[in-house]
């Protein structure tokens, strides 16, 4: 999941980029962002000792729509400077057009990528499990977001000055859609500036509703993932035999290979005293393969649930990243638990 959202992130931000610039060179400068800070971010995990997991990934995802700011910031100016000098009756050779307009915007560009990484240094404050998961995060994140502001002061303006003085379309004006939205924001500015005291007003009741609204969130620790997998805890009476919790084992693995979307069943039944999740052989733990097409998930889990019912044991259906992660939260290995302490 997450390496689709990496892929359709990049994908998305070309489209969006194309539509706003109408120019295949400006756009492709803009682009040249996102591999090389990525790249640069996974040199930097390495030197780290970081790992490319699900967390790491997740950070790259959430950054990969910023990772062309600084850069399109850059080209828009240097195209706008680009344009003032060719029309100009003495112009300026390219090189210290391009290099005058990057400077008039870096300061700039500094101060908002500075910014959007001190949104996420709050991570690093956090305690326990949850900073041993979203650390990497976050700093998956702040490493992909400065390794895009150093290409856009050092990658982004020599692109400039190879690409974009002798572009053909260089007086071209803006596209149709910068055109539409341009007259609708002078339109929409014409009607709020003389009416700037209802604006305000309407802006903090909106502020206020939204802040209102937080606590009717649905509030969870992690997403829910879809790993593809489940793992079906089968509980019996403690003390029964091994050869009758074998017996129970395998009809429960009979039924699961009666859904449709299931592609194979492993199964453990019973741990090891030495094991770090010690259990006697009344306890087994099947693991599923779920086919990725078919019906929706919860209705495969409502038919394995349904199918299982009949045993005589104590059933729970969960996944294996999210079981883990529930047990190391918990200290339980259900997913609803009830604690009672004190006298």
């Amino acid at each position: 999941n997450v390496g689709e959202a990496l892929r359709d992130g990049a994908i998305l931000v070309a489209v969006v980029l194309f539509a706003f610039l109408l120019n295949v060179r400006t756009t492709a400068i803009s682009l040249v962002a996102i591999p090389l800070s990525l790249l640069a971010a996974v040199l930097v995990f390495r030197l780290l000792g970081l790992s490319i997991n699900t967390m790491t990934l997740g950070g790259l995802a959430i950054a990969i729509g910023e990772l062309v700011d600084d850069a399109v910031v850059d080209v828009e100016n240097v195209l706008r400077r680009l344009q003032e000098n060719r029309r100009a009756a003495r112009p300026r050779p390219a090189l210290q057009v391009v290099a005058r307009a990057c400077s008039e915007v870096r300061s700039g560009v500094v101060l908002a990528t500075a910014t959007v990484v001190l949104v996420f240094v709050p991570l690093f404050a956090l305690p326990g499990m949850e900073g041993r998961l979203f650390v990497p995060l976050g700093l998956a994140y702040i490493v992909a977001i400065l390794a895009s502001l150093a290409v856009a002061v050092t990658v982004t303006p020599v692109l400039c000055v190879l690409l974009l003085p002798k572009m053909p379309q260089l007086l071209h004006g803006d596209g149709w859609l910068v055109a539409r939205l341009k007259a609708g924001q002078a339109r929409l500015l014409g009607w709020a500036l003389p009416r700037s005291g209802r604006v305000l007003l309407a802006a903090l009741a909106l502020v206020l509703a939204a802040a209102a609204s937080v606590p009717l969130f649905p509030r969870s620790f992690l997403p829910p993932f879809n790993e593809g997998t489940l793992t079906v805890n089968v509980i019996l009476q403690p003390g029964i035999a091994l050869a009758e919790s074998e017996r129970v084992g395998q009809l429960a693995e009979t039924l699961l290979r009666g859904v449709p979307e299931v592609l194979q069943v492993g199964r453990r039944t019973g741990r090891a005293e030495l094991d770090e999740h010690a259990e006697g052989v009344h306890s087994s733990e099947l693991d599923v393969d779920l086919r990725p097409d078919g019906r929706p998930r919860a209705q495969v889990i409502a038919d394995i649930r349904t199918r299982l019912a009949g045993l005589p044991a104590s059933v729970s259906v969960g996944q294996p990243i999210a079981h883990r992660l529930d047990h190391l939260l918990s200290g339980v290995r259900a997913q609803i638990a009830v604690k009672v302490s004190g006298d």
